[in-house]
Protein backbone atom coordinates (compact mmCIF):
# COMPACT_ATOMS: atom_id res chain seq x y z
CA UNK A 1 0.00 0.00 0.00
CA UNK A 2 1.30 3.46 -1.02
CA UNK A 3 1.58 6.84 0.76
CA UNK A 4 -1.66 7.73 -1.28
CA UNK A 5 -3.03 4.03 -0.16
CA UNK A 6 -6.98 5.28 -1.48
CA UNK A 7 -8.46 5.01 -4.83
CA UNK A 8 -12.02 6.51 -5.30
CA UNK A 9 -14.15 3.43 -5.95
CA UNK A 10 -18.08 2.45 -7.49
CA UNK A 11 -20.58 1.07 -6.15
CA UNK A 12 -20.54 1.71 -2.67
CA UNK A 13 -24.19 1.39 -0.55
CA UNK A 14 -24.24 4.04 2.02
CA UNK A 15 -25.88 4.89 4.92
CA UNK A 16 -25.91 8.49 6.71
CA UNK A 17 -26.35 7.80 10.62
CA UNK A 18 -26.73 10.05 13.44
CA UNK A 19 -26.10 8.94 17.27
CA UNK A 20 -28.77 8.01 19.71
CA UNK A 21 -30.76 4.87 20.69
CA UNK A 22 -31.25 3.62 16.99
CA UNK A 23 -27.13 4.28 16.23
CA UNK A 24 -26.39 2.37 19.06
CA UNK A 25 -28.57 -0.51 18.47
CA UNK A 26 -27.18 -0.88 15.22
CA UNK A 27 -23.59 -1.02 15.73
CA UNK A 28 -24.10 -3.48 18.68
CA UNK A 29 -26.40 -5.69 16.53
CA UNK A 30 -23.36 -5.54 13.63
CA UNK A 31 -21.14 -6.73 16.20
CA UNK A 32 -23.60 -9.74 16.86
CA UNK A 33 -23.78 -10.85 13.22
CA UNK A 34 -19.78 -10.89 12.83
CA UNK A 35 -18.69 -14.47 11.48
CA UNK A 36 -14.94 -13.94 11.19
CA UNK A 37 -13.52 -10.77 12.43
CA UNK A 38 -13.74 -7.13 13.88
CA UNK A 39 -11.76 -4.36 13.35
CA UNK A 40 -12.82 -1.68 16.38
CA UNK A 41 -10.89 1.28 16.55
CA UNK A 42 -11.50 4.23 18.90
CA UNK A 43 -10.74 7.35 20.51
CA UNK A 44 -13.04 7.17 23.26
CA UNK A 45 -14.19 3.36 24.49
CA UNK A 46 -15.93 4.47 28.14
CA UNK A 47 -17.40 1.68 29.78
CA UNK A 48 -20.45 3.04 30.40
CA UNK A 49 -24.12 1.78 29.24
CA UNK A 50 -23.23 1.51 25.44
CA UNK A 51 -19.59 0.81 26.23
CA UNK A 52 -20.46 -1.95 28.51
CA UNK A 53 -23.33 -3.66 25.29
CA UNK A 54 -20.22 -3.05 22.71
CA UNK A 55 -17.83 -4.57 25.50
CA UNK A 56 -20.22 -7.65 26.04
CA UNK A 57 -20.80 -8.18 22.11
CA UNK A 58 -17.00 -8.24 21.45
CA UNK A 59 -16.18 -10.91 24.56
CA UNK A 60 -18.76 -13.06 22.90
CA UNK A 61 -17.77 -12.94 19.68
CA UNK A 62 -13.97 -13.65 20.35
CA UNK A 63 -15.35 -16.55 22.42
CA UNK A 64 -17.37 -18.25 19.62
CA UNK A 65 -14.37 -17.92 17.12
CA UNK A 66 -14.24 -14.62 15.43
CA UNK A 67 -11.27 -12.79 15.50
CA UNK A 68 -11.70 -9.31 17.59
CA UNK A 69 -9.01 -6.45 17.09
CA UNK A 70 -9.50 -3.39 19.62
CA UNK A 71 -7.54 -0.25 19.47
CA UNK A 72 -8.42 2.29 22.09
CA UNK A 73 -6.56 5.65 22.29
CA UNK A 74 -3.94 5.97 25.16
CA UNK A 75 -5.13 9.28 26.30
CA UNK A 76 -8.79 9.64 24.96
CA UNK A 77 -9.31 5.59 26.45
CA UNK A 78 -7.65 6.70 29.99
CA UNK A 79 -10.72 6.10 31.97
CA UNK A 80 -11.03 2.24 30.61
CA UNK A 81 -9.92 0.47 33.50
CA UNK A 82 -7.19 -2.54 32.95
CA UNK A 83 -9.29 -4.88 34.77
CA UNK A 84 -11.86 -4.24 31.56
CA UNK A 85 -8.93 -4.61 29.75
CA UNK A 86 -7.55 -7.76 31.51
CA UNK A 87 -11.20 -9.22 30.81
CA UNK A 88 -11.62 -8.34 27.07
CA UNK A 89 -8.16 -10.28 26.91
CA UNK A 90 -8.99 -13.40 28.80
CA UNK A 91 -11.81 -13.58 26.19
CA UNK A 92 -9.67 -13.91 22.90
CA UNK A 93 -9.70 -10.17 22.50
CA UNK A 94 -6.41 -8.58 20.99
CA UNK A 95 -6.64 -5.24 22.70
CA UNK A 96 -4.14 -2.44 22.17
CA UNK A 97 -4.09 1.28 23.77
CA UNK A 98 -2.87 3.61 21.02
CA UNK A 99 0.43 5.46 22.02
CA UNK A 100 0.28 5.55 26.07
CA UNK A 101 1.89 7.82 27.94
CA UNK A 102 5.76 6.52 27.73
CA UNK A 103 8.72 8.82 28.18
CA UNK A 104 10.37 7.59 25.57
CA UNK A 105 7.88 8.05 22.88
CA UNK A 106 7.49 11.91 24.50
CA UNK A 107 8.19 13.38 20.60
CA UNK A 108 4.58 11.78 19.78
CA UNK A 109 2.56 12.60 22.63
CA UNK A 110 0.58 14.83 20.63
CA UNK A 111 -0.12 12.04 17.99
CA UNK A 112 -3.15 10.57 18.98
CA UNK A 113 -5.89 8.21 17.22
CA UNK A 114 -9.10 9.85 16.47
CA UNK A 115 -10.72 7.97 13.78
CA UNK A 116 -13.43 6.10 14.79
CA UNK A 117 -14.13 2.76 12.75
CA UNK A 118 -16.38 -0.38 12.99
CA UNK A 119 -15.35 -2.62 10.52
CA UNK A 120 -17.14 -6.42 10.55
CA UNK A 121 -16.63 -9.19 8.40
CA UNK A 122 -14.04 -7.22 5.97
CA UNK A 123 -17.91 -6.66 4.50
CA UNK A 124 -19.85 -3.66 6.52
CA UNK A 125 -18.27 -0.66 8.14
CA UNK A 126 -19.32 2.45 10.33
CA UNK A 127 -17.15 5.33 10.15
CA UNK A 128 -17.33 8.71 11.34
CA UNK A 129 -17.03 11.11 14.87
CA UNK A 130 -19.17 9.08 17.70
CA UNK A 131 -16.82 7.23 19.96
CA UNK A 132 -17.73 4.24 22.37
CA UNK A 133 -19.79 6.28 24.88
CA UNK A 134 -23.17 6.44 25.70
CA UNK A 135 -24.53 10.35 24.74
CA UNK A 136 -27.00 10.76 27.86
CA UNK A 137 -27.88 14.39 26.90
CA UNK A 138 -31.57 14.56 26.18
CA UNK A 139 -31.56 15.51 23.37
CA UNK A 140 -28.67 13.51 22.64
CA UNK A 141 -25.28 15.52 20.58
CA UNK A 142 -25.68 16.38 17.08
CA UNK A 143 -22.97 13.41 15.64
CA UNK A 144 -22.41 11.50 12.50
CA UNK A 145 -21.40 8.35 10.92
CA UNK A 146 -22.07 6.25 7.49
CA UNK A 147 -22.49 2.83 7.50
CA UNK A 148 -20.72 1.64 4.02
CA UNK A 149 -21.06 -1.69 2.15
CA UNK A 150 -19.02 -2.24 -1.00
CA UNK A 151 -15.48 -2.19 -2.67
CA UNK A 152 -14.10 0.53 -0.35
CA UNK A 153 -14.27 -1.88 2.17
CA UNK A 154 -11.33 -3.83 0.97
CA UNK A 155 -8.76 -0.76 1.13
CA UNK A 156 -10.38 0.16 4.77
CA UNK A 157 -9.75 -3.60 5.95
CA UNK A 158 -6.10 -3.29 4.55
CA UNK A 159 -5.25 0.08 6.63
CA UNK A 160 -7.36 -0.74 9.93
CA UNK A 161 -4.71 -3.93 10.23
CA UNK A 162 -1.69 -1.72 9.45
CA UNK A 163 -2.40 1.02 12.44
CA UNK A 164 -3.37 -2.05 14.20
CA UNK A 165 -0.28 -4.01 13.76
CA UNK A 166 1.88 -0.97 14.10
CA UNK A 167 0.65 0.08 17.55
CA UNK A 168 0.46 -3.69 18.88
CA UNK A 169 3.23 -4.29 21.18
CA UNK A 170 3.84 -8.06 19.82
CA UNK A 171 3.15 -7.50 16.10
CA UNK A 172 4.14 -11.08 15.30
CA UNK A 173 1.92 -12.78 17.66
CA UNK A 174 -1.17 -11.18 15.17
CA UNK A 175 -3.63 -13.55 13.52
CA UNK A 176 -5.10 -11.46 10.83
CA UNK A 177 -8.03 -13.33 8.71
CA UNK A 178 -7.16 -13.76 5.13
CA UNK A 179 -9.98 -11.53 3.46
CA UNK A 180 -12.03 -13.29 1.02
CA UNK A 181 -13.72 -10.28 -0.72
CA UNK A 182 -16.34 -11.34 -3.57
CA UNK A 183 -16.13 -8.44 -5.92
CA UNK A 184 -20.36 -9.24 -7.03
CA UNK A 185 -20.88 -5.62 -4.94
CA UNK A 186 -24.41 -4.34 -5.89
CA UNK A 187 -24.76 -1.59 -9.11
CA UNK A 188 -25.93 1.97 -8.67
CA UNK A 189 -24.07 2.56 -5.55
CA UNK A 190 -22.23 5.97 -4.92
CA UNK A 191 -18.60 6.61 -5.95
CA UNK A 192 -16.81 7.45 -2.57
CA UNK A 193 -13.29 6.52 -0.87
CA UNK A 194 -11.25 7.24 2.09
CA UNK A 195 -9.04 10.07 2.99
CA UNK A 196 -6.90 9.85 5.98
CA UNK A 197 -4.70 12.40 8.20
CA UNK A 198 -1.76 10.93 10.04
CA UNK A 199 1.17 14.09 9.52
CA UNK A 200 3.62 12.54 11.38
CA UNK A 201 3.90 10.38 8.17
CA UNK A 202 3.26 12.66 5.46
CA UNK A 203 -0.33 11.92 5.27
CA UNK A 204 -2.76 15.39 5.24
CA UNK A 205 -5.46 13.90 2.06
CA UNK A 206 -8.47 15.95 3.89
CA UNK A 207 -6.42 18.76 4.45
CA UNK A 208 -5.72 19.00 1.00
CA UNK A 209 -8.99 18.22 -0.31
CA UNK A 210 -10.65 20.45 1.81
CA UNK A 211 -8.53 23.39 0.51
CA UNK A 212 -8.92 22.38 -3.06
CA UNK A 213 -12.89 22.09 -2.77
CA UNK A 214 -12.76 25.37 -1.29
CA UNK A 215 -10.51 27.25 -3.23
CA UNK A 216 -12.57 25.29 -6.53
CA UNK A 217 -16.32 26.01 -5.28
CA UNK A 218 -18.77 27.60 -7.39
CA UNK A 219 -22.36 27.82 -5.66
CA UNK A 220 -21.90 26.73 -1.79
CA UNK A 221 -19.92 25.35 0.68
CA UNK A 222 -21.31 23.85 4.18
CA UNK A 223 -19.38 23.00 7.43
CA UNK A 224 -20.21 21.41 10.45
CA UNK A 225 -17.85 21.32 12.65
CA UNK A 226 -17.43 20.97 16.80
CA UNK A 227 -13.49 22.35 17.42
CA UNK A 228 -13.48 25.03 14.68
CA UNK A 229 -9.96 26.73 14.99
CA UNK A 230 -8.93 26.76 11.40
CA UNK A 231 -5.58 27.30 9.88
CA UNK A 232 -5.26 31.12 8.37
CA UNK A 233 -4.77 29.92 5.53
CA UNK A 234 -8.03 27.98 5.28
CA UNK A 235 -9.49 30.98 7.04
CA UNK A 236 -8.68 33.24 3.59
CA UNK A 237 -9.59 30.36 1.41
CA UNK A 238 -13.06 29.85 2.92
CA UNK A 239 -13.26 34.20 3.00
CA UNK A 240 -11.80 34.19 -0.35
CA UNK A 241 -14.91 31.93 -0.94
CA UNK A 242 -17.43 34.20 0.15
CA UNK A 243 -16.49 37.52 -1.43
CA UNK A 244 -16.41 35.63 -5.12
CA UNK A 245 -20.33 35.11 -4.87
CA UNK A 246 -20.38 31.18 -2.63
CA UNK A 247 -22.68 30.79 -0.54
CA UNK A 248 -20.58 29.87 2.65
CA UNK A 249 -22.67 28.85 6.17
CA UNK A 250 -20.66 27.91 8.60
CA UNK A 251 -22.52 25.62 11.50
CA UNK A 252 -20.92 25.48 14.95
CA UNK A 253 -21.64 24.78 18.58
CA UNK A 254 -23.44 26.83 21.38
CA UNK A 255 -22.64 24.12 23.59
CA UNK A 256 -19.79 21.65 24.23
CA UNK A 257 -17.73 19.80 26.39
CA UNK A 258 -15.04 22.18 26.33
CA UNK A 259 -16.64 25.66 26.33
CA UNK A 260 -13.50 27.40 26.39
CA UNK A 261 -12.81 26.50 22.62
CA UNK A 262 -16.37 27.86 21.90
CA UNK A 263 -14.90 31.16 23.18
CA UNK A 264 -11.70 31.16 20.99
CA UNK A 265 -14.01 30.08 18.23
CA UNK A 266 -15.96 33.19 18.92
CA UNK A 267 -13.08 35.54 18.67
CA UNK A 268 -12.93 34.63 15.07
CA UNK A 269 -16.44 35.10 13.88
CA UNK A 270 -15.77 39.26 13.15
CA UNK A 271 -13.24 38.25 10.54
CA UNK A 272 -16.04 35.58 8.55
CA UNK A 273 -18.89 37.87 9.04
CA UNK A 274 -16.93 40.77 7.44
CA UNK A 275 -16.73 38.58 4.38
CA UNK A 276 -20.60 37.82 4.34
CA UNK A 277 -19.73 33.96 5.72
CA UNK A 278 -23.04 33.11 7.40
CA UNK A 279 -22.17 31.71 10.90
CA UNK A 280 -24.93 29.52 12.48
CA UNK A 281 -25.25 28.26 16.03
CA UNK A 282 -26.70 24.97 16.91
CA UNK A 283 -28.48 25.44 19.91
CA UNK A 284 -30.03 22.48 21.22
CA UNK A 285 -27.64 20.07 22.61
CA UNK A 286 -23.67 19.58 22.21
CA UNK A 287 -22.52 19.74 18.59
CA UNK A 288 -19.83 17.19 17.68
CA UNK A 289 -20.58 16.07 13.93
CA UNK A 290 -18.22 16.38 11.62
CA UNK A 291 -19.29 17.31 7.96
CA UNK A 292 -19.07 19.25 4.98
CA UNK A 293 -20.83 19.55 1.51
CA UNK A 294 -19.97 21.68 -1.39
CA UNK A 295 -21.29 22.92 -4.67
CA UNK A 296 -23.84 19.86 -4.57
CA UNK A 297 -21.65 16.83 -5.46
CA UNK A 298 -19.05 16.87 -2.57
CA UNK A 299 -19.52 15.32 0.81
CA UNK A 300 -17.22 14.28 3.33
CA UNK A 301 -17.95 12.90 6.77
CA UNK A 302 -15.57 11.89 9.68
CA UNK A 303 -13.91 12.68 12.44
CA UNK A 304 -11.92 15.25 11.31
CA UNK A 305 -11.77 18.52 12.92
CA UNK A 306 -10.67 22.11 11.27
CA UNK A 307 -8.13 22.91 14.24
CA UNK A 308 -4.51 22.36 14.53
CA UNK A 309 -4.95 18.98 16.13
CA UNK A 310 -5.92 17.28 13.22
CA UNK A 311 -4.04 19.42 11.08
CA UNK A 312 -1.21 17.93 12.52
CA UNK A 313 -1.09 15.23 14.86
CA UNK A 314 -3.83 12.77 15.13
CA UNK A 315 -5.35 10.03 12.99
CA UNK A 316 -8.17 10.67 11.25
CA UNK A 317 -10.08 9.06 8.51
CA UNK A 318 -13.09 10.56 6.52
CA UNK A 319 -15.55 9.08 3.97
CA UNK A 320 -15.40 11.40 0.41
CA UNK A 321 -18.48 10.62 -1.38
CA UNK A 322 -18.76 12.35 -4.94
CA UNK A 323 -21.94 12.37 -5.81
CA UNK A 324 -24.67 15.10 -6.43
CA UNK A 325 -27.57 12.19 -5.37
CA UNK A 326 -25.94 11.75 -1.96
CA UNK A 327 -25.04 15.05 -1.72
CA UNK A 328 -28.75 16.11 -2.07
CA UNK A 329 -29.83 14.33 0.95
CA UNK A 330 -27.70 15.09 2.84
CA UNK A 331 -28.15 18.96 2.50
CA UNK A 332 -31.74 17.99 3.22
CA UNK A 333 -30.59 16.94 6.25
CA UNK A 334 -28.20 20.38 6.56
CA UNK A 335 -31.45 22.27 6.19
CA UNK A 336 -33.08 20.55 8.70
CA UNK A 337 -30.52 21.22 10.95
CA UNK A 338 -30.43 24.16 10.87
CA UNK A 339 -34.24 25.35 10.43
CA UNK A 340 -35.21 23.05 13.83
CA UNK A 341 -31.87 23.53 16.11
CA UNK A 342 -30.07 26.58 14.65
CA UNK A 343 -29.32 30.49 15.57
CA UNK A 344 -27.76 32.67 12.84
CA UNK A 345 -25.24 34.86 13.67
CA UNK A 346 -25.89 38.88 13.07
CA UNK A 347 -22.71 40.73 13.03
CA UNK A 348 -24.38 43.62 14.56
CA UNK A 349 -26.00 41.68 17.53
CA UNK A 350 -22.92 39.47 18.13
CA UNK A 351 -20.46 42.49 18.60
CA UNK A 352 -23.34 45.22 19.79
CA UNK A 353 -24.32 43.09 22.35
CA UNK A 354 -21.28 41.01 23.65
CA UNK A 355 -20.16 42.13 27.13
CA UNK A 356 -16.37 43.30 27.43
CA UNK A 357 -15.76 40.71 30.05
CA UNK A 358 -16.92 38.11 26.97
CA UNK A 359 -14.75 39.96 24.46
CA UNK A 360 -11.84 39.47 27.01
CA UNK A 361 -12.64 35.94 27.22
CA UNK A 362 -13.17 35.29 23.74
CA UNK A 363 -9.28 37.30 23.22
CA UNK A 364 -8.05 35.32 25.70
CA UNK A 365 -8.94 32.09 25.15
CA UNK A 366 -7.86 32.45 21.22
CA UNK A 367 -4.45 33.28 22.82
CA UNK A 368 -4.16 30.73 24.71
CA UNK A 369 -5.34 28.00 22.33
CA UNK A 370 -2.59 28.95 19.42
CA UNK A 371 -0.31 28.24 21.74
CA UNK A 372 -1.64 25.15 23.56
CA UNK A 373 -1.83 24.10 19.45
CA UNK A 374 1.58 25.53 19.21
CA UNK A 375 3.11 23.24 21.98
CA UNK A 376 1.56 20.28 20.48
CA UNK A 377 2.47 20.60 17.76
CA UNK A 378 6.24 20.87 18.95
CA UNK A 379 5.74 17.81 20.46
CA UNK A 380 5.89 15.82 17.51
CA UNK A 381 7.31 15.33 14.30
CA UNK A 382 7.27 14.06 10.90
CA UNK A 383 9.43 10.43 10.19
CA UNK A 384 12.67 10.60 8.64
CA UNK A 385 13.20 14.09 9.78
CA UNK A 386 17.07 15.32 10.75
CA UNK A 387 17.85 16.36 14.18
CA UNK A 388 18.11 19.77 12.96
CA UNK A 389 14.50 19.53 12.18
CA UNK A 390 13.55 18.03 15.62
CA UNK A 391 15.77 20.53 17.33
CA UNK A 392 13.82 23.35 15.88
CA UNK A 393 10.83 21.73 17.21
CA UNK A 394 12.35 21.52 20.88
CA UNK A 395 12.97 25.11 20.32
CA UNK A 396 10.04 25.71 19.87
CA UNK A 397 8.54 23.70 22.60
CA UNK A 398 10.39 25.36 24.66
CA UNK A 399 9.26 29.08 22.99
CA UNK A 400 5.74 28.24 22.89
CA UNK A 401 5.80 27.09 26.73
CA UNK A 402 7.86 29.87 28.00
CA UNK A 403 5.11 32.53 26.68
CA UNK A 404 1.86 30.31 27.25
CA UNK A 405 3.58 30.93 31.11
CA UNK A 406 4.12 34.16 30.26
CA UNK A 407 0.10 34.46 29.72
CA UNK A 408 -1.35 32.97 32.59
CA UNK A 409 1.08 34.28 34.93
CA UNK A 410 -0.58 37.95 33.93
CA UNK A 411 -3.80 36.90 34.16
CA UNK A 412 -3.39 35.55 37.76
CA UNK A 413 -1.84 38.86 38.62
CA UNK A 414 -4.56 40.85 36.87
CA UNK A 415 -7.27 38.70 38.89
CA UNK A 416 -5.58 38.71 42.00
CA UNK A 417 -5.41 42.70 41.92
CA UNK A 418 -9.36 42.73 40.84
CA UNK A 419 -9.66 40.45 43.32
CA UNK A 420 -7.84 42.85 45.69
CA UNK A 421 -10.16 45.98 44.47
CA UNK A 422 -13.29 44.65 44.95
CA UNK A 423 -14.18 44.14 40.80
CA UNK A 424 -14.13 40.47 39.52
CA UNK A 425 -14.27 40.77 35.81
CA UNK A 426 -14.94 37.08 34.95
Amino acid sequence: MTREFFTTTHNNQLEFLKEGELYYSKYVELIKKAHTSIHLQTYIFLFDDFGTRVASELKKAALRGVKVYLLVDGIGSKDLSVKVEIDLVNSGVYFCRFNSFKLKWFHKLGRRLHHKVLLIDEQVAIVGGINVQTEETLPPQLDFAILIEGPLIVEMANYCKIVFKKAYTEPNLLNFVVSKHTQNFEKNGYKARILVNDWLLGRSKITQQYAQRTTTAKDQITIINPYFFPRRKFMRQLSAAALRGVRVRLILPKHSDWPTYILASEHLYNYFLKANVEIYQWTTSKLHGKLATVDNNWTTIGSFNLNYTSYQQNLEMNIDIISSEYTKIINTEIESIIKNGCKKIDQDDFNGNAPLKIKIKRFFFYLVLSFIASLSIALTYKEGHSKIFNLINVTRFILSLSILIIIISSLLIFLIYQLYNGFFIF
